[in-house]
C-alpha cells in the first residue's frame, strides 16, 4: 500500500469550520492550490451531503481540478465537533479527508486501494477499533491492514 497517501494528524477541534481550517492549513501546500480552493471544495461537498456517517467518523472530500494520485487525510480530534451529526446523532471526532482529482479513471490503482480502505469503514468491527484508537496514527495501521 505504499502508493497511497495516507498522512495522519491529532488535533482538538471542536467545531467543523476549524476542522476544515485544518484540512485546508495540510492539503493547501502539498497540492499547490490556495486554501480557499480547498475550502471551497469542502463546503461544496458538504453542502450537497453531510459526510459525517456514524459513532463519530466523517469523510469530508476535496475535489481538485489536477491531475494527481488520490489520498487519504486521516484527523484525530480528542475532542467532539460540537456542531458536526452523525447519523446516529454522535459527534465527528474522527475524519477521514478523500483528496481526489475531479477526473479519475476506474483503473488507477491507487483510488481502487483507496475505496477498499472506505469500504472498511462498513465494518462495525473496523468502526469499533478506529473508536479506540487513541491517535490517527492507530486509525492509519487500522486502515492499512
Amino acid at each position: 500500500m505504499n502508493e497511497i497517501l495516507l498522512e495522519s494528524y491529532d488535533f482538538d477541534v471542536t467545531d467543523q469550520k476549524a476542522a476544515f481550517q485544518i484540512i485546508a492549513d495540510i492539503v493547501a501546500p502539498k497540492m499547490e492550490v490556495s486554501k480557499v480552493t480547498v475550502l471551497k471544495s469542502l463546503l461544496t461537498r458538504e453542502k450537497t451531503a453531510n459526510t459525517a456517517l456514524v459513532k463519530g467518523i466523517a469523510i469530508p472530500h476535496i475535489i481538485l481540478e489536477l491531475d494527481f494520485t488520490p489520498w487519504l487525510l486521516i484527523i484525530k480530534s480528542q475532542t467532539l465537533v460540537a456542531d458536526w451529526d452523525c447519523l446516529d446523532d454522535s459527534k465527528v471526532n474522527t475524519l477521514i479527508c478523500l483528496i481526489v482529482p475531479r477526473i479519475i479513471k476506474k483503473s488507477n490503482k491507487s483510488f481502487k486501494k483507496i475505496i477498499q480502505i472506505i469500504d472498511k469503514l462498513a465494518d462495525d468491527n473496523v468502526i469499533a477499533e478506529i473508536n479506540k484508537a487513541e491517535s490517527a496514527t492507530e486509525i492509519v495501521q487500522i486502515l492499512k491492514r
